[in-house]
C-alpha cells in the first residue's frame, strides 16, 4: 500500500509530479472538462470513493491529504 492517501485529489494541482508514486489518489469523481482558455482539465483517481466513507481500514497511511474546495 502507498504511505500518503489524498483524500480529495481533482486534478492534483497541489502537486509539482501529479503522478508521485507514493501517494493514492481518491475523489469521488472522474471528468475531464475543457476550460475557458483551451486547456484540458483531467480528474483521474486511483480510487474513486467519497472520503465519508473511504474503503480502508484505520491506520492504513501514514499521512493523509485533506484539502477540499468547497
Amino acid at each position: 500500500m502507498k504511505p500518503i492517501l489524498d483524500m480529495c485529489c481533482g486534478s492534483r494541482m497541489f502537486y509539482f509530479d501529479k503522478q508521485d508514486n507514493r501517494v493514492l489518489f481518491n475523489d469521488i469523481r472522474a471528468e475531464e472538462h475543457i476550460l475557458c482558455d483551451g486547456r484540458i482539465l483531467n480528474i483521474t483517481p486511483d480510487i474513486i470513493s467519497d472520503f465519508k466513507n473511504l474503503p480502508f481500514p484505520n491506520n492504513t497511511f501514514y499521512q493523509v491529504l485533506f484539502d477540499l474546495l468547497i
